[in-house]
């Protein structure tokens, strides 16, 4: 394999003249020389060494992705799927790399997992509650950017992205509420209480009820996972109640379809008895029948820009050769799509 010695010689050209080629800069090149310098490369067939060139521009073009549960079925759930199709879009159009760490946010020394392998920034998707990884991650002191939760990470300097949950769960219980249904008949499947977004949907959920007249009552909050076996034995059991509810909104599309199925097995018809509301706007929600209505969030339009921000930071800190302490905070809009689940 030809060198970086190898080139300069070819060329007539010192070997620093050759890095100043390769990394535009810091001096100028006089264009014959430069051209010379990449006339030879290609003859030569000369390949800059990529971890080395990142040891002397201290930037690896890599950004690191951490999901708050481990555990979470990142490929075949449609959330992250649909936000990580927006990140790689990102990612290509700023030229950079993705590497996902398999280690949980709540590992202790998770921070020293990222300093090794050397991101430029790190990217954290729909995090846990109550954890103190963003103050572990600010210590790491790399740009970093959040979906689906900003609350603790404001004083992290961070770039938090999410879709608007307050507009979204507005949008659904208006939506019940102009189909006829009673605000004491609404439940709320909420999906798992430890993430940002579940917390402002219940509080919206709540909130709405008491503006609407109504007290929320604790057996109409039902489902907290996003499991479906947990949801469905969750839906059955609420349904066997006195006072069964006429409209469930779900926490997800997963989770609506799970209710669907207990649903139909108590012997109920949608949306005639019950009728169920979603969240994400799934594939399949619009191929069941009855298709399923449900809130539709942009999730590759967040995956995206959250990482053009993280890029557009990590060219701002090398303007000013140091790192920015100010926060970022966007919602995006979501939308409601109406199908005969209601």
């Amino acid at each position: 394999m030809a060198t970086i010695r190898d080139v300069a010689k070819e060329s007539g050209v010192s070997v620093a003249t050759v890095s100043y080629v390769l990394n535009n800069g810091p001096r100028p090149v006089r264009a014959e020389t430069r051209e010379r310098v990449v006339s030879t490369m290609r003859r030569l067939n000369y390949h800059p060494n990529a971890v080395a060139r990142s040891l002397v521009r201290q930037r690896t073009h890599v950004m690191g992705i951490l999901v708050g549960d481990a555990q979470s079925e990142i490929v075949t759930n449609y959330y992250y799927a649909g936000i990580l199709a927006g990140v790689f879009a990102g990612a290509r159009l700023r030229g950079y790399n993705i590497t996902f760490f398999t280690a949980a946010a709540t590992d202790q020394g998770i921070e020293h997992h990222i300093r090794a392998q050397r991101p430029d920034a790190m990217l954290v998707i729909a995090p846990q509650l109550g954890q103190d990884l963003p103050k572990r991650l600010k210590s790491v002191g790399i740009p970093l950017g959040v979906v689906g939760a900003d609350e603790c990470y404001v004083d992290s300097a961070a770039v938090c992205l999410d879709v608007d949950n307050v507009a979204g769960m507005q949008l659904g219980m208006q939506h019940l509420r102009e189909r006829g249904h009673q605000p004491g008949s609404i439940a709320f499947a909420l999906g798992d209480p430890n993430q940002e977004s579940t917390r402002i949907r219940r509080t919206v959920y709540e909130q709405t009820l008491r503006d609407w007249g109504a007290e929320p009552q604790e057996q109409d909050i039902i489902a907290h996972s996003f499991h479906s076996d947990i949801v469905y034995a969750a839906v059955r059991e609420r349904l066997e109640l006195p006072h069964p509810p006429t409209a469930i909104f779900a926490g997800n599309d997963g989770i609506a379809l799970a209710a669907i199925q207990a649903i139909r097995d108590r012997g109920r018809r949608i949306p005639d008895d019950v009728a169920v509301i979603g969240y994400d706007n799934w594939p399949i929600a619009a191929h069941i029948t009855p298709g399923l209505t449900t809130i539709q969030q942009p999730m590759h339009d967040i995956g995206e820009a959250v990482v053009c921000a993280l890029a557009d930071r990590l060219e701002e800190n090398l303007e000013d050769k140091v790192l920015s302490t100010k926060s970022m905070v966007k919602r995006f809009m979501p939308s409601l799509i109406v199908r005969g689940s209601t």
